[in-house]
């Protein structure tokens, strides 16, 4: 039996691929999996052993990525199925999550979280009836080639006028 054969694929393709391993997804996690190993030129026995999944899966998932990308593999699970997201929503979606929350919405911090931007899309902005999720919200932003990273939590500097001089005060 001939071997199935990936399409190429891009830097940016690739790169989403691996922050969809990082995923709490497992299903996209580990269709992620399968076509970074076959773009690494592994066989579809290989991966199979590699990721322990059956042939006639990791070949649909592989045929899934060469019709429609990206999004051909992104787990729709997790998105509730009474909630249809229209273009236009999506639209909002990345609009919303590609802008400062402290300076656009006079929100108290300046980096989203997805679960903070699932809740301020469905109460605030959107006013949906269903709630939607925030590993939906991860997809549709994958979808749009947004890489999504956790913002990592730094100690700043305060905004204290003693700061320094407390701080100073600590360290003796």
């Amino acid at each position: 039996m001939r071997d199935t054969i990936l399409r190429s694929i891009t830097d940016d393709q690739r790169n989403l691929l691996y922050d969809m391993i990082e995923q709490d997804d497992k299903e996209s996690s580990y269709r992620a999996r399968i076509i970074l190993l076959k773009d690494k030129g592994y066989t579809v026995p290989e991966i199979r052993m590699a990721i322990n999944h059956h042939d006639v899966n990791i070949r649909k998932w592989i045929h899934r990525f060469n019709e429609k990308g990206i999004e051909g593999i992104i787990s729709r699970k997790h998105m509730r199925k009474s909630l249809k997201i229209t273009d236009k929503i999506e639209k909002k979606i990345v609009e919303i999550a590609t802008k400062n929350p402290r300076d656009q919405y006079g929100l108290p911090f300046s980096t989203w979280s997805l679960r903070v931007l699932a809740g301020y899309i469905s109460n605030k902005e959107l006013n949906l009836v269903n709630s939607i999720s925030h590993t939906g919200i991860r997809n549709i932003l994958l979808k749009h080639g947004i890489r999504y990273r956790q913002s990592k939590i730094t100690l700043g500097t305060s905004t204290d006028p003693d700061y320094h001089l407390k701080k100073s005060e600590l360290k003796n």
